[in-house]
């Protein structure tokens, strides 16, 4: 028994420390949540995810939707989980606790990473799945690549003062106040976000005759291109909207860019910041 021991210990201690790091890996990786699906793609090898959430291959919704068309993809109920023998589960913070509990009471390794309201949080989410997965270095390089291209991005902002104005406009009137993280993305391509001055109400939602009285510089739709052709947004056909989208620049942000927390809102300021450096601001007569 000593003898296998001290066998055991010494091919440890011959063995290569990336062979090491590669077997403390997780090798059967389960995502349950979109964002976590993301934050995983771009950082885990391909053979080690075992399966998805439901809108991974959504084009609407994800960015990894074209590469992920070939891999499983589940509801999330615990017995299909189980089913997959994970050795990984990566769950959001708003994935159903009563799964999460079900998989942890049944020995599972669950992971929940906190969904980004900022870029720190981007940064942190990343750092997060990169710990889980045992990917640590792709990760921080990951996060390195994510930084730089935000400083390409945001190189030549102008000053507070000389910032035009911007509005993210969503179905049913909502639009993108402070604190979240499409408006960090608005400040950090050098736009002003007007929704504070509008007072949205306690639903985020403001008026039609609220921005026609205090028209934005760049008039953003969030979400799928296509939506826009729904009855739901018949307000977009309202004739003092269509006045203020003649007379001001329009631009569609699709939300696979920033639904998310996940390095792809890099992709929406780089929109937005070329966006600005195109604009023509149209200031009302003195």
């Amino acid at each position: 028994m000593i003898l296998r021991c001290a066998l055991a210990a010494l091919t440890l201690a011959l063995m290569p420390a990336s062979l090491l790091a590669q077997e403390a890996k997780p090798q059967r990786i389960v995502s349950l949540n979109l964002c976590t699906d993301i934050l995983l793609f771009d950082l885990a090898a391909p053979q080690r995810i075992v399966a998805l959430s439901p809108s991974s291959n959504d084009p609407r919704a994800s960015p990894i939707a074209e590469r992920a068309q070939s891999f499983k993809r589940i509801r999330g109920e615990a017995e299909e989980v189980l089913a997959l023998k994970p050795d990984l589960v990566l769950a959001a913070e708003f994935t159903r606790p009563a799964t999460i509990a079900m998989l942890e009471r049944l020995k599972l390794r669950v992971v929940t990473i906190p969904m980004a309201q900022d870029i720190a949080g981007v940064r942190t989410a990343m750092l997060r799945v990169a710990e889980a997965t045992g990917d640590v270095e792709q990760g921080r390089a990951a996060i390195a690549a994510f930084d730089a291209r935000l400083s390409r991005a945001v190189a030549v902002s102008p000053p507070e003062a000389a910032r035009p104005t911007a509005l993210i406009y969503q179905i049913n009137g909502i639009v993108s106040g402070t604190g979240q993280l499409e408006d960090e993305a608005l400040s950090l391509a050098g736009f002003r976000n007007l929704a504070p001055v509008l007072h949205a109400d306690h639903g985020g939602r403001v008026s039609i005759e609220a921005i026609v009285s205090h028209p934005p510089d760049l008039l953003l739709f969030a979400g799928p291109s296509d939506e826009y052709r729904t009855v739901v947004a018949d307000a977009l056909a309202h004739p003092a909207l269509k006045v203020v989208m003649r007379d001001r620049a329009t631009m569609v942000l699709p939300w696979r860019q920033w639904i998310c927390g996940t390095p792809y809102i890099a992709e929406a300021i780089e929109a937005l910041a070329d966006a600005r450096r195109r604009l023509t601001i149209r200031r009302p007569p003195a």
